[in-house]
């Protein structure tokens, strides 16, 4: 008796398990989930579609659109290597990272001044870009320079 319950539990987890991961479609064996389908409908739709109401032909069409990120994922996980792994991976988390880092036009217009000022001093003959040509580009390196400041402010350096 104590084993037709235990199997009956488990086979209910499994059920449930296996009714939240249902399967939306698979490209090269790969599962789409219905949960990562409307997630992505939510986006598409601003959240007026689900799954279950699209119609076959949508279906077909989301699916053929969210294809090419799993197919470049698998591609990426068997044709990188485990350092260019770790590079992308690096450089989408410092991506992630700058696009929650804000730099104000005066702190750029700061920092192109100094650039300008130190070229000068520099006798440098390359003609400096007007501040609004390179301004987006000043923005990106202080943001980079930020998110490397706060992650070397709780660095803990030990040269043997």
């Amino acid at each position: 008796m104590k084993k037709i319950i235990i199997t009956l539990g488990l086979l209910t987890a499994f059920a449930t398990v296996t009714v939240s991961a249902k399967t939306a479609a698979t490209v090269n064996g790969m599962k789409i989930t219905v949960d990562e389908a409307n997630k992505a409908l939510k986006v598409l739709t601003k959240g007026k579609m689900t799954w279950s109401k699209l119609p076959a032909d949508g279906k077909k069409q989301l699916i053929t659109m969210m294809a090419p990120s799993k197919l470049v994922a698998a591609a990426a996980k068997k044709g990188l290597s485990k350092k260019e792994k770790e590079a992308a991976l690096a450089g989408f988390w410092m991506q992630k990272k700058m696009a929650k880092v804000t730099v104000s036009d005066k702190e750029a217009k700061d920092a192109y001044n100094k650039m300008k000022k130190a070229a000068k001093a520099a006798k440098s003959k390359k003609k400096i870009p007007a501040f609004k040509k390179v301004k987006n580009s000043i923005k990106m390196q202080i943001k980079q320079e930020k998110v490397v400041a706060q992650l070397m402010k709780n660095a803990k350096i030990k040269v043997k």
